[in-house]
């Protein structure tokens, strides 16, 4: 333990990569990721692979009416005519068209004429302001905003709680087609401030169970698959309706006391309409496929809402949503942008500044005093260049997520569900758990069920509470072609890559000794004990696509190549003929070897060999051989 905290420590000092050149063609990187002992071994990706960051680049800004800004706006649920508008063209009179759901593909509307500056919005959150000015001058736009249920405020005020509930709200923030390492990045600034500000954790080992959104998002609101539920497919007749059949979690909220938001940025590409036949009546109290039906029809340009970006509007209306409703009612929503990330690898980064925002915003005005927030992605990018490589197959199975809490509640009635979750971040994760997250929130543990791992193991396990060490892709619900769950094989053939692996193991235990070099001696290479390959299951690598149009059947006749293996080595080294155990990453592509310097042990006894260098340096001691020793 005083060993690695030394390291933790010496790592937070230096903050640095080293990079060093080799006769054998190799380089080598040394990085500090403190991993968890566990049968499923995530794979440690690189960002800055070059296969990947070859395909991006920095797309231009968006340039949404940047000749005037737009006339109106809504503020604290009120339509307000713009001064700057009024000072440009005199007096400004307006009409608004409202429109609202009938069915998942038919709106109604009507007209409110010549309305107020200041005039309270009402009925629908949407509507289309058609306004002409003095000097007849014409302009139209939509809007989106929270009229407050008040129908729904009076039923959760009246709904029962359950005697362990945490009365904390839910605010759920997906991006699509996004892996851990793309959000990095691309979101550089939201990712900073998630983690720096905020102190989220994010899931290392979050594993995708299917292709495309709904085998991403069906298992989070329901703990089932598409297949173990009735028929939904609207292309056969006896498909029934999603809210007739399927146990949406926001249901369960919604009996114990919650106003919900559903907000799906895409109605064309909706997950749930796109090729299921969606909802017979309006899901959630708030429902934002309605104002994406009527944008799609009008907007010429879909990235913008008059003179803004589509996106802050739509960030605008999740903030909205916590403005406008009290308190002291609890609130679930769940918001879903598809727009800049879905088609395309680089537009999302166009969003990054305005994400930060919108956090910022959020914490500052208060909303997440009381409030776990999640921001995730459904899946990495399938877009197939990146799906080619063998770094974007992995990619694509590990999306982004993260968790972020209330201060005050992880330091008390959450603390040991908060250091659970720390560990947990370093397991095999799945959809199917984020639904038993969720469902702990209604009906917290206690501190038994927090402490003990649940045996049998269940497919749907809150990470709130322990998840069980030696847990593996069969009994998460993943199939074999989608686990990132990496494979020990024999090294047998691969004797160039371990030869490599191994010196580039001891270089860099000397380069760490070589600031006290006058204390500690320099080792060689005696011999390599064993070496064992870590590699990704072969299913994955043969994953080419889907053979029907719902994404259930594998294609498996993919022939993608290995781009890095991670070995894991006992050498021998002198003079003090000590015995290592590495694990190292071999890059194919490049002759890289990453090394992770918590993952090497001293397995042999050094005895007082460091003895030289212990007080000064306790991090050293299990690489010096102190002279006097030799």
């Amino acid at each position: 333990m005083i060993l690695v905290a030394a390291a933790i420590i010496w790592l937070v000092r230096s903050r640095q990569k080293n990079t060093v050149d080799l006769s054998f063609s190799a380089v080598l990187t040394h990085t500090f990721h403190k991993s968890g002992e566990q049968v499923c071994r995530i794979p440690k990706l690189d960002v800055n692979a070059p296969a990947i960051v070859k395909l991006l680049n920095t797309p231009k800004p968006l340039t949404c009416n940047q000749t005037e800004k737009n006339w109106a706006f809504v503020e604290n649920g009120r339509f307000y005519i713009a001064d700057e508008a009024v000072r440009v063209h005199g007096l400004i009179e307006c009409n608004h068209y409202r429109f609202w759901r009938v069915s998942d593909d038919e709106l109604a509307s009507d007209i409110i004429s010549d309305v107020q500056n200041g005039s309270l919005i009402e009925k629908s959150d949407y509507f289309r302001a058609e306004c002409i000015a003095k000097d007849k001058n014409k302009w139209s736009n939509l809007f989106a905003t929270i009229v407050p249920d008040l129908s729904a405020i009076e039923k959760a005020k009246a709904a029962k709680k359950l005697a362990a509930a945490t009365n904390l709200d839910v605010f759920i923030l997906i991006f699509d087609s996004l892996s851990s390492l793309m959000f990095q990045r691309k979101l550089k600034k939201a990712y900073k401030f998630l983690i720096q500000d905020l102190e989220a954790i994010v899931l290392e080992g979050y594993n995708i169970v299917g292709d495309g959104t709904p085998q991403a998002m069906i298992p989070i609101l329901t703990a089932q698959t598409e297949l173990e539920l009735p028929l939904t497919r609207k292309r056969y007749k006896n498909a029934s309706y999603l809210d007739d059949v399927y146990p949406m979690i926001w249901r369960n909220f919604s009996k114990h006391g919650y106003v919900t938001m559903y907000a799906e940025d895409s109605a064309a590409l909706g997950t749930f309409t796109y090729r299921l036949k969606g909802f017979n009546k309006q899901p959630t109290n708030h429902y934002m496929r309605t104002f994406f039906m009527q944008a799609e029809k009008e907007m010429k340009n879909r990235m913008c809402v008059g003179s803004e970006p589509q996106h802050v509007t739509w960030f605008r209306y999740g903030e909205n949503f916590f403005d406008q409703y009290p308190t002291k009612v609890n609130k679930f929503a769940l918001m879903h942008h598809s727009l800049l990330s879905h088609s395309d690898i680089n537009l999302i980064e166009l969003a990054d500044d305005d994400l930060t925002t919108h956090l910022m915003r959020m914490r500052d005005k208060g909303h997440l005093n009381n409030t776990l927030l999640i921001v995730m992605a459904d899946h990495g990018h399938r877009f197939a260049k990146l799906r080619e490589t063998h770094q974007g197959q992995l990619e694509e199975r590990l999306p982004f997520f993260s968790f972020v809490m209330p201060p005050w509640f992880r330091q008390s009635h959450g603390k040991l569900a908060w250091a659970n979750l720390k560990m947990n971040a370093k397991r095999l994760t799945t959809p199917f758990d984020i639904h038993a997250t969720l469902m702990d929130i209604l009906s917290w543990p206690t501190d038994e069920q927090l402490t003990d791992v649940d045996f049998p193991k269940e497919r749907s396990m809150s990470l709130w509470r322990p998840i069980p060490s030696d847990r593996i892709c069969a009994e998460a619900g993943v199939e074999a072609h989608w686990c990132t769950c990496l494979n020990w094989e024999s090294a047998d053939g691969y004797e160039s890559e371990v030869n490599a692996t191994a010196r580039a193991l001891v270089q860099a235990i000397n380069d760490q000794t070589k600031p006290e070099r006058k204390l500690c001696a320099e080792l060689s290479l005696n011999k390599i004990v064993d070496a064992k390959r870590l590699v990704s299951h072969s299913d994955v690598l043969r994953y080419k696509w889907v053979k029907d149009k719902d994404g259930f059947v594998p294609d498996l006749s993919g022939k993608t190549k290995l781009s890095f293996a991670t070995y894991q080595l006992h050498v021998i080294t002198e003079p003090g003929h000590a015995l290592y155990e590495a694990t190292l990453q071999f890059n194919i592509d490049n002759g890289n070897v990453t090394i992770d310097f918590t993952s090497i042990s001293h397995i042999n006894a050094y005895g007082d060999q460091p003895h030289c260098i212990i007080d000064k340096n306790y991090f050293l001691a299990a690489y010096c051989v102190c002279y006097d020793k030799i």
